[in-house]
């Protein structure tokens, strides 16, 4: 029989009854591919690639200043891929996913390489992180985007 003073733990044990099912955490291994792809089609299309993994109002930070949206950040990369000899190279070291599954981030190291007759030579290299946001559709775009340059080894 329930009473009056039972009634608060029997609304608290209705509360968990209710309560949603607990979830697995998201799996960040989805960031780590999508930076993969993102890495991939850079490499096959340059700029268009590039931006192409930019949300619509993606931001991208560069060493001075920021450029917002897609098409900006086109704009602003299409010269740094302009040049068939020069290659970016980079990969994921860590990639975190909020619990929601809506948000997550990568960070890795990167490397710009030249590639001559003589062999690939390494023209600078740094750390990076990007921010994801999942799309409605499911797919990941990059939110932002954040690169530094390491100091050059004496």
């Amino acid at each position: 029989m329930l009473t009056r003073a039972s009634l608060p733990a029997g609304l608290v044990l209705l509360g968990f009854a209710c309560a949603a099912p607990w979830a697995p955490p998201p799996d960040p291994s989805e960031l780590v591919e999508a930076d993969r792809l993102f890495y991939e089609e850079t490499r096959a299309r340059g700029a268009e690639g590039w931006a192409a993994w930019f949300a619509e109002q993606g931001r991208m930070y560069r060493d001075v200043g920021y450029m917002d949206g897609r098409a900006a950040i086109r704009e602003a990369m299409t010269p740094a891929f302009a040049d068939s000899n020069t290659e970016l190279r980079w990969a994921a070291d860590t990639a975190v996913v909020a619990a929601s599954g809506e948000l997550g981030y990568t960070l890795g190291h990167w490397e710009l390489v030249l590639e001559t007759a003589a062999g690939d030579s390494v023209a600078g290299r740094g750390n990076y992180v990007t921010i994801w946001r999942r799309q409605s559709d499911g797919t990941w775009k990059v939110a932002v985007d954040i690169g530094n340059q390491a100091a050059t080894p004496e």
